[in-house]
């Protein structure tokens, strides 16, 4: 399984360029992720996303997203991350992000820094026993980080687009910029905590890695209500499928 479930939220949410800031903004998401192997769905580990101002940034938010395995998967495989974003909370464009990745015996944090003056991303990789380097990456146009593209992915307006129309997104991901797309499925229907949803569909292409194949095997489930939750993301992956369930009892929207 490793960090499959954790990455098919994340990723599965890197959709959009364009921001509307129309609709509730959610304080607080909490998803209860799962593995398959053949028939049976079990869960298998958590990840909850968190939305306050930024203490660092003026006019900015702060995007908090904390991931592992249950206690009952943790002698056979640990995971502890946490993501730190902090962005414009108008144009959803990043100041900083931050990752630290825990994963069996891999340790590696990532810290990134946004500097628009010279278009440059100052990057600070470190895997713990291996090495430690400093990254400079160019900075193009429209670039944005795992998880402010995450939360930008709600005001995506699906009306204007077409069934099968693909939608571009840019994002960096572990000191590289990818220019990745999704593609609109049309409306669909899923069951979440025994409650039928009217739904948006899409896949995303995702990078082919350790844990996908590559291509679009990711769909993504965000209600067509004036609420625009993500309420599930499915993916297969190399050995078996996974994916991540919105828990609606313990997640929150913001206090007007």
């Amino acid at each position: 399984m490793k960090r499959a479930w954790l990455l098919c939220v994340i990723l599965g949410w890197s959709l959009s360029l364009f921001s509307q800031s129309k609709y509730p903004q959610l304080e607080k998401l909490v998803y209860r992720g799962y593995y398959n192997w053949g028939f049976i769905w079990i869960q298998a580990g958590w990840v909850e996303f968190s939305l306050t101002r930024s203490d660092k940034y003026p006019d900015a938010d702060k995007l908090v997203a904390m991931g592992g395995t249950l206690p009952s998967w943790d002698r056979f495989f640990t995971i502890r991350d946490t993501l730190v974003s902090h962005y414009d909370a108008r144009t959803f464009l990043p100041y900083e992000f931050s990752r630290k990745a825990h994963e069996g015996s891999y340790h590696k944090t990532f810290d990134y820094q946004f500097n628009y003056s010279d278009s440059t991303v100052m990057g600070d990789v470190h895997r713990f026993g291996k090495y430690h380097r400093q990254d400079t990456i160019r900075l193009r146009p429209d670039t944005y980080d795992m998880l402010s593209v995450a939360w930008m992915a709600r005001e995506l307006d699906f009306d204007r687009y077409s069934k099968n129309d693909q939608i571009p997104v840019r994002i960096l991901i572990d000191s590289k910029i990818y220019d990745l797309y999704i593609r609109y499925l049309g409306v669909g229907k899923t069951k979440v905590s025994g409650r039928k949803w009217e739904c948006y569909v899409f896949s995303p292409l995702l990078l082919e890695g350790d844990v996908f194949k590559g291509g679009e095997n990711m769909k993504v489930w965000v209600s067509k209500d004036e609420y625009r939750l993500p309420l599930m993301v499915e993916a297969k992956i190399l050995v078996g499928s996974v994916k991540a369930i919105l828990d609606p009892a313990e997640s929150r929207l913001v206090e007007p």
